[in-house]
């Protein structure tokens, strides 16, 4: 009995620690974004550390606004892996130049901005759900 109050004190622990950690995740996030926006240069992608620790949790599968910035950073991630990949290859050898590859990578940077410049809108309300759960549970204080 009395091991059962430790590991319920140690999951709600963990639980803490771990929506601190993804709302710090956030918050850097939304920095990058900031940055990346105002200096029109994609310079890395977005964290995605904990979403793994916490994204089976009751109070993130209630909100559909933090899936979505789940699936988005991961998104834009897996689109700047491929651009870079692909911009590798077309300046890795002067046979790989071709007009087809160079309107591919335009196309692939294109996208990414695009990916980018959405981030903002999805990152915030993601973030304000988190905190809302947050105050209500007491982790927070206002």
């Amino acid at each position: 009995m009395m091991f059962s109050i430790f590991k319920k004190k140690s999951t709600d622990e963990q639980l803490k620690s771990d929506l601190f950690d993804f709302l710090a995740e956030m918050e850097k996030n939304l920095e990058f974004f900031y940055v990346m926006d105002q200096r029109q240069f994609i310079t890395h992608g977005f964290l995605t550390d904990t979403w793994p620790r916490v994204k089976e949790t009751d109070i993130i599968k209630r909100h559909e606004s933090i899936a979505i910035y789940a699936r988005a950073t991961e998104d834009f991630n897996h689109s700047l892996k491929a651009f870079r990949d692909y911009e590798a290859w077309y300046t890795g050898d002067a046979n790989n130049k071709t007009p087809e590859g160079g309107r591919k990578l335009h196309t692939l940077k294109h996208e990414l901005d695009l990916k980018l410049k959405g981030m903002e809108s999805i990152i915030i309300p993601a973030g304000q759900d988190l905190e809302r759960e947050m105050l209500q549970l007491g982790l927070l204080k206002t």
